[in-house]
């Protein structure tokens, strides 16, 4: 099943994220617009009313939850260990944003999030070498350059 695939591979991803362990992250496959392949939202929890915390007890701080979306066209990727190779650099990512707090500092302030510009080289080598501990991790090798992960990706994601 699909959910449960994503379940897993994003449970393998969180390894070379430990300081996101306090946050409760779910992901799914979703309709996104044919360019974007992965995005993330803060999910709003409501908060607790002094009247519950008389009534009921209630005091907890409600938690910090993220749902990552990945691009539903991804399923068409028929070999699974392809698919999942994409998808969990697409998670990477999107978990590096997370880490880096640019979604709750930028997603309120299209000008803030111009002027800092989150897509640079420096991020963009960043999520690469999380990718690579990652792929290292799972046994795998790693990749040499980002241009030939970039490559094989694009490749495989014009065909479908």
């Amino acid at each position: 099943m699909m959910v449960d695939e994503l379940a897993e591979w994003l449970h393998e991803c969180r390894e070379v994220f430990p300081k996101l362990n306090k946050y409760k992250i779910t992901c799914e496959y979703g309709k996104l617009s044919k360019n974007v392949l992965g995005c993330t939202s803060r999910l709003i929890r409501r908060e607790i009313s002094a009247d519950d915390i008389l009534l009921f007890g209630e005091s907890r701080k409600p938690e910090k939850e993220f749902e990552i979306k990945i691009n539903e066209k991804l399923k068409k990727i028929e070999r699974e260990n392809v698919r999942k190779e994409i998808v969990q650099y697409i998670m990477v990512h999107e978990l590096l944003h997370l880490e880096n707090k640019d979604l709750s500092t930028l997603s309120k302030n299209y000008k803030k999030r111009k002027k800092k510009k989150i897509h640079v080289k420096e991020f963009d080598n960043e999520v690469f070498e999380r990718y690579n501990k990652l792929r290292e991790l799972k046994g795998l090798s790693r990749i040499q350059k980002i241009e030939d992960l970039e490559f094989a990706i694009h490749k495989i994601i014009s065909k479908i």
